[in-house]
């Protein structure tokens, strides 16, 4: 389920669509996408990306093999994410992945590949970017989900 919120980002308080975490809980993670960036926040850091620098959302396996259990995000250009808290997790996942923003494939409520899906809906449509958290564009993006009757 995907969530309008205001969230607080670097550049101050913004409209956003939250997904919903599978699990709920003080440090549950949380990924929100506002007009001007997508956010990543876990138990370990905060990072922002903003949507000109993100470069593809996909499920990816860990290091040295595996299946694909993880939902990353990179960046078009190395340095690109703003790291808010936990920089150091960020450079070590940068590092062993290749993402900038990286969760457990099962993380969210959706499921990865609606996640990806959004990502994919605004990345490549500024206009419709701007209508991140309004209200119109959240329920046009619940239909698009196949979530028409879900309740906010």
């Amino acid at each position: 389920m995907v969530r309008r919120e205001r969230v607080q980002t670097s550049a101050g308080d913004e409209p956003a669509f939250v997904f919903a975490p599978r699990r709920r809980g003080p440090w549950a993670p949380r990924l929100a996408l506002t007009p001007t960036r997508v956010i990543g926040r876990s138990a370990t850091g905060t990072v922002e990306l903003p949507w000109g620098d993100v470069g593809r959302a996909e499920l990816h396996g860990m290091a040295g093999g595996g299946r694909a259990g993880m939902l990353g995000i990179a960046g078009r250009r190395a340095g690109a994410a703003v790291w808010t808290r936990g920089a150091w997790l960020g450079r070590v996942n940068r590092r062993a992945t290749a993402y900038d923003v990286s969760f457990a494939a099962r993380a969210f409520a959706d499921g990865p590949e609606e996640v990806i899906a959004t990502i994919e809906r605004y990345r490549g449509d500024k206009k419709r970017r701007r209508r991140i958290g309004e209200e119109q564009e959240h329920e046009r993006l619940l239909r698009e989900l196949g979530q028409a009757d879900a309740r906010p």
